[in-house]
């Protein structure tokens, strides 16, 4: 099963990378919108390093009003690199020659705030305002150029011309993709330490043969990031897991000078928790459709307590007529064994999301934690601190794989 796991994490990380260094497609839709099912288009790289598309006609006529430009909404990093303090515009990502915004004197660069005095909210919304509009109406344009605010009269019209050329700056035609802003949420997160030697140990102890699952099991757990621009993100997040196993035990003591048998409980628990800072890069596959590459660097711990107790019979009264013989028998009754070793972890992983509504999405990840740990075992048994001979060799080192929940995108 691991082998099969292992392999399906190593298919979905080189599918990532390869669509890490593919290129955007170019969306040219916007300048003749509904009437792309009757175009052909030639598109040829120019001496310049520009785009020139030619628009070939037949018997077409469309009466639908335009403004010529390319359009995408906002997202963060427009906002924090254009210290743009609104939440409301859309982004002008290219601009038709000689098209009616270029007359206007609208820029690749601008945000578009009103449209005929009307706030325009996103993409489509402006979309909707222009096409209720006719030919030849002006209509008032306010923009956001500079970290100022200019405003601006523009004459709608058509783009048809037959045999027109527009020519644009190569890649500025592409359509940018929200990745998003952040968020968080709860995180589960199957995973897969190898615990057998652990397993051994509580074994010789007549716990079951394996007494935590060497399968991987759920940790629960938290997360949170942000955008800080340029498609990364930057948070944190942190996640564990605990379970408990008993057993009884024949116990062999002496009690008042006699050897007896009585039957005893011993309980182990197994605490394994990692946290950290993450730090991500986001690509976006389409809008509402992201992966990433990234990484988690932070600290992990295992810790083990095993304890034994005759619940079976009752502690007797503490005699301060012979204080030492009690202490001795007090000590038959219970006896605690507590293991730590803390780790510093680091995580490679890759996620994808996929975004549900403005406030939802769905997030898969998978990942491997590799573990060092400087200090190894640390032991106390009954409260005194102890050196291990023959301890356990583990470590946090295992596939992580989650899916789940994300508020936010």
């Amino acid at each position: 099963m691991k082998k099969l796991t292992i392999g399906l994490v190593i298919i979905l990380l080189l599918g990532s990378l390869a669509l890490w260094a593919e290129e955007e497609t170019e969306d040219i839709d916007f300048i003749i919108q509904d009437a792309m099912d009757e175009l052909d288009y030639e598109i040829d790289d120019a001496e310049n390093d520009k785009i020139l598309i030619k628009q070939k006609y037949s018997s077409f006529n469309s009466d639908s009003p335009k403004m010529g430009v390319f359009l995408s909404d906002l997202d963060f990093e427009d906002i924090y690199e254009m210290h743009y303090d609104y939440n409301y515009g859309v982004y002008i990502s290219g601009v038709t020659k000689n098209g009616p915004s270029d007359k206007a004197g609208l820029m690749e660069g601008d945000i578009i705030m009103e449209f005929d005095g009307v706030k325009v909210r996103y993409e489509d919304h402006l979309v909707r305002m222009i096409k209720s509009h006719k030919i030849g109406d002006e209509v008032k344009i306010k923009f956001f150029r500079d970290e100022n605010i200019y405003e601006t009269s523009l004459t709608l019209d058509t783009l048809e011309k037959k045999d027109d050329e527009i020519s644009l700056p190569s890649g500025e035609t592409k359509r940018k993709i929200y990745l998003g802003h952040g968020g968080g949420g709860w995180l589960p997160v199957w995973f897969m330490p190898d615990v057998t030697s652990l397993n051994s140990v509580l074994s010789d102890l007549e716990f079951k043969d394996e007494t935590f699952s060497e399968d991987g099991f759920l940790l629960h757990g938290g997360a949170g990031k942000g955008n800080v621009g340029k498609g990364w993100f930057i948070g944190g997040m942190g996640a564990g897991y605990n379970n408990k196993e008993t057993s009884k035990h024949d116990w062999e003591h002496y009690a008042n000078g006699e050897l007896i048998t009585s039957t005893v409980s011993r309980k182990a628990e197994y605490d394994v928790s990692y946290a950290g800072f993450t730090l991500d890069r986001r690509l976006g596959i389409s809008n509402g459709i992201i992966t990433s590459l990234g990484f988690l660097i932070g600290w992990g711990q295992n810790l083990i307590k095993i304890s034994q107790s005759d619940s079976n019979s009752p502690i007797p009264n503490f005699d301060f007529d012979d204080p030492s013989n009690n202490m001795d028998d007090y000590y038959d009754y219970k006896s605690k064994l507590r293991l730590k070793k803390d780790y510093i972890v680091f995580q490679p992983k890759a996620m994808l999301m996929v975004r549900i509504l403005d406030w939802l999405a769905i997030r898969s990840e998978a990942g491997y934690v590799l573990s060092h740990s400087t200090d190894g075992w640390k032991a106390k048994w009954n409260g005194e601190k102890v050196k291990l001979d023959n301890a356990p060799d583990s470590n946090l080192d295992g596939l992580t794989l989650s899916i789940g929940p994300w508020f936010g995108f």
